[in-house]
C-alpha cells in the first residue's frame, strides 16, 4: 500500500520556507520517519529538493508545524 505523502507547500497551503523545511525535515529523521524528495521545482521564488512527509506524520505534528511562523 502507498503511503500518502505532501510537501509542507501542499500540507500548508503556503511556502515554509527553508528554516522551518529543515526543522521539520530534521524532526521527521528523528522520528526515523521516511521521506521522499522530487527535484522538479525551479520557479523564481524557489529551486532545489522538496521533501515530502506521511500526510498522517504531519497531521500528528500540525500544531507546532502550523504555528511556527506564528512564535
Amino acid at each position: 500500500m502507498k503511503t500518502n505523502t505532501k510537501s509542507l507547500w501542499e500540507y500548508l497551503g503556503y511556502p515554509a520556507g527553508s528554516e522551518l523545511g529543515n526543522i521539520v525535515y530534521q524532526a521527521a529523521k528523528a522520528d526515523k520517519i521516511k521521506v521522499s524528495e522530487y527535484n522538479n521545482i525551479n520557479n523564481p521564488v524557489y529551486k532545489g529538493k522538496v521533501w515530502k512527509y506521511p500526510v498522517e506524520w504531519l497531521n500528528e505534528n500540525a500544531s507546532w508545524i502550523k504555528n511556527y511562523h506564528n512564535k
